[in-house]
């Protein structure tokens, strides 16, 4: 075990998993760039995208014109289904693990810690998320794994990292949850866990920043230099 006082010494290891463990950003962004293409509507940027998704329930609101917003509820369902229809080859064709991913994983569960997913993904949607995890050989070394079905709230709330703690059988202030946007530190917070941004996924350091959690990293794969085992 480290004796280094500077890193964070925790019982568990909680990940967050779209832009922390695999490479699925450009996927997401491009499904959405899709969906409004085929839908003739204008694409937007992918700031854009990004603050409609912050909240896990896509706001429509932010990427659609003011002229078409009176027949938005028929356009959200099109675009759903647009995206039903293209996202899983998508996920298939392109999904890959974050450089040294599996490596850090592997690490951590050789350690003390315990090891933990809470994902805002569904469950129906898991096995494909899994995919590159499993490839790897580490999927396994999840001994949790939270989805969106799994608690009645999302990410910020804190439910699902509570409930993930519970599941490890850990005190969440003996956690730290490693994820990739805003969303993630501040459920992190919230449950009262410790908090490493990684700079991998959706957000850029000076948000990830303004919430204040215990670190930020480049990747995953420097984990280590942030925590204990």
């Amino acid at each position: 075990m480290s004796l280094d006082r500077n890193k964070l010494f925790v019982d568990a290891v909680i990940f967050d998993m779209d832009g922390t463990l695999i490479d699925s950003i450009d996927i997401y962004f491009e499904i959405v760039e899709i969906a409004l293409k085929r839908l003739e509507l204008p694409q937007v940027s992918r700031t854009k995208i990004l603050d409609a998704a912050e909240t896990g329930d896509f706001n429509w609101d932010l990427v659609l014109p003011d002229e078409v917003k009176n027949k938005k509820d028929e356009i959200v369902v099109a675009a759903w289904e647009i995206i039903n229809e293209v996202a899983p080859q998508m996920f298939e064709e392109n999904l890959e693990l974050i450089r040294g991913a599996d490596n850090i994983l592997q690490n951590i569960s050789s350690g003390m810690p315990k090891i933990g997913l809470v994902t805002s993904t569904q469950r129906q949607h898991l096995k494909i998320k899994m995919r590159p995890l499993k490839s790897a050989g580490v999927e396994k070394l999840f001994e949790v794994i939270i989805t969106s079905d799994d608690v009645p709230n999302r990410k910020p709330d804190p439910d699902p990292l509570i409930e993930c703690a519970k599941r490890l059988d850990v005190n969440p202030n003996k956690c730290v949850y490693v994820g990739d946007t805003r969303t993630d530190i501040k459920a992190g917070k919230a449950a009262g866990m410790r908090t490493v941004g990684v700079l991998t996924g959706f957000d850029e350091f000076e948000i990830l920043e303004k919430e204040n959690p215990d670190a930020i990293i480049d990747s995953v794969q420097n984990l280590l230099e942030v925590i204990a085992i």
